[in-house]
């Protein structure tokens, strides 16, 4: 009994495998009739529908006996019981060209360098070779890390910088005209203190000079207001004065060697001039004053101011210029008021002066009546100087 039952779950194992081949060759079958590779024209894959003596079970053997050994192998399925041709495919080989993307390489196409054997062999690279992409590429990251932008790019952003840098700090007001004065300082009470016009960003120099235009030196000095002052050193007559905002407001007081009374300066911020050097002259000889050649040459008062510009180089406008022939162009002349004056580095030897003013550069300014010649020295050398009319046509 045993045996019998065996066999029997062995008949019916095989059947269902059977089954189960026929309907996959079915399935085939209908994929192979949807393709366009695989369908013909007019023609359809015929597959033979499961012979019912392979899907009937097989008959029982009597019960109490054993099914011959020969029954159960005529009971087994054949192949060609299953289907009734070969393939499931088209018959006659009558394939549509396949597309060229379905074609897959095969032997030596498989990948470059293959032998045309059939095999694909690597293309050798020497350790040299490998070593030298792995620096190019470490290089070239680098690059790209440190220096990401190009020289053009980097110039196009220094160039803004650079706008934006000058749009910052330029003034939106124009810069201060530079001027360089002289001015005579009053030592009687009532009269106002001179103005220094200064300006931010720029340093202002304070000459103190005497009446002969020698340097006097200046003892001390206080002030008060937003400036910055660089005082002198032992025995200078040189004051350096800048401005901290741009409306400082302030005064100054410098103490004199050998002078009782201090002088008094007011400070004032200006947008419009700026002092770059001043000449303060005071109407009194100093302890390095230069003794005149002729007693009573030099007289000069806190009002003269027509000495005082002609000094400065410009004469008033009612002022007649004159024509100096003899010597070079530092020698001018005005006549002013019937008296003539002389503007010259030299040292008016003749005719006599009634008045005379000296810089801290060494210009002198002459006051005289009117004379055709002038003699001069130039470092101890003798010069003749002719005055005349300018021409009216130059």
């Amino acid at each position: 009994m045993k045996i019998c039952h065996v066999v029997k779950s062995n008949l019916n194992v095989l059947a269902d495998t059977a089954l189960a081949v026929v309907l996959t060759a079915s399935v085939i079958a209908g994929a192979a009739a949807l393709h366009p590779a695989f369908a013909q024209e007019g023609a359809q894959p015929e597959v033979l529908a499961p012979s019912s003596e392979i899907l009937a079970a097989p008959a029982a053997a009597p019960a109490g006996t054993l099914a011959p050994p020969s029954a159960a192998r005529q009971t087994m399925l054949e192949p060609d019981d299953l289907v009734a041709q070969d393939s499931a495919l088209p018959a006659g080989g009558d394939l549509a060209p396949r597309s060229p993307g379905m074609e897959l390489p095969v032997g030596d196409a498989l990948m470059p360098g293959g032998m045309g054997d059939g095999t694909a062999t690597a293309p050798q690279r020497s350790e040299e070779d490998i070593q030298a992409e792995i620096r190019e590429d470490a290089f070239n990251a680098a690059l790209t890390g440190i220096l990401p932008l190009e020289p053009a790019e980097i110039r196009k952003v220094l160039e803004r910088y650079d706008r934006t840098l000058e749009a910052s700090e330029i003034p939106i007001y124009a810069y201060p005209e530079p001027e360089v004065v002289v001015k005579n300082v009053s030592l009687d009470p009532g009269v106002r203190p001179v103005e220094i016009k200064l300006a931010t960003g720029h340093v202002t120099t304070l000459n103190v000079v005497d009446v002969s235009g020698a340097p006097w030196p200046i003892q001390d000095v206080t002030w008060a207001g937003n400036f910055e002052i660089v005082q002198p050193e032992a025995g200078g007559h040189v004051v350096r004065i800048t401005p901290m905002s741009e409306f400082a407001y302030g005064n100054i007081s410098v103490r004199l060697s050998e002078l009782k009374t201090p002088i008094t300066f007011v400070l004032r911020a200006h947008r419009d001039a700026v002092y770059y050097r001043i000449d303060a002259r005071l109407p009194e000889y100093g302890p390095l004053a230069t003794p005149p050649i002729m007693d009573g040459g030099i007289t000069i008062a806190a009002g003269s101011a027509t000495m005082t510009s002609v000094l400065d180089g410009t004469a008033p406008d009612a002022a007649k210029k004159l024509e100096v022939t003899g010597v070079d162009g530092r020698t001018t002349a005005f006549e002013f008021n019937g008296l003539v004056y002389v503007r010259t580095p030299l040292t008016l030897l003749s005719p006599a002066w009634t008045g005379s003013i000296k810089s801290a550069d060494g210009m002198n300014v002459y006051t005289l009546e009117r004379a055709p010649v002038l003699l001069l020295s130039e470092q101890g050398r003798m010069v003749r100087a002719r005055l005349s009319e300018k021409d009216k046509g130059l």
